[in-house]
């Protein structure tokens, strides 16, 4: 979401539904490795690959200590929550929606009917009063 690349990359024509996943991270620290998983420690990394240093053997205990990470990965719930949003439209809605509509037309057209009286109104009040004034300049 935060790279316009990506998005018009990928999500240029996305008709479906977004999906986001989140994931808490909680850090905590405890001394590790615990004193019953030493040996075993110990044991594996003497049977792989890994580069031991030279004095391994005296001090291996203290290489495990400074240089051991425990990552546990743990599911805290198996409770999905899915959020889904659905344009929907009622009988109700409708309804109301045909009836504002026709009430703006109806009002527009009535307003505009108004105007136009007054128009009319105005055009005949200027011709009799145009009238009115011809017959008093004409001499009897």
């Amino acid at each position: 979401m935060n790279s316009a690349s990506f998005l018009n990359s990928y999500c240029a024509n996305c008709t479906g539904e977004c999906s986001i996943t989140n994931f808490l991270v909680d850090i905590s620290s405890l001394a590790t490795p615990l004193e019953w998983q030493m040996d075993g420690i110990k044991a594996f990394v003497e049977s792989s690959s890994v580069p031991l240093p030279a004095n391994w053997s005296t001090n291996w205990r203290d290489q495990i200590y400074t240089n051991y990470l425990q990552l546990s990965v743990i599911c805290e719930t198996t409770i999905v929550e899915n959020y889904t949003q659905k344009a929907t439209i009622q009988l109700v809605d409708v309804l109301s929606n045909i009836g504002g509509q026709t009430s703006l037309w109806i009002g527009m057209s009535f307003l505009s009917l108004m105007e136009l009286a007054e128009v009319f109104y105005r055009l005949i009040r200027y011709q009799c009063h145009a009238i009115k004034k011809t017959i008093q300049i004409i001499p009897q």
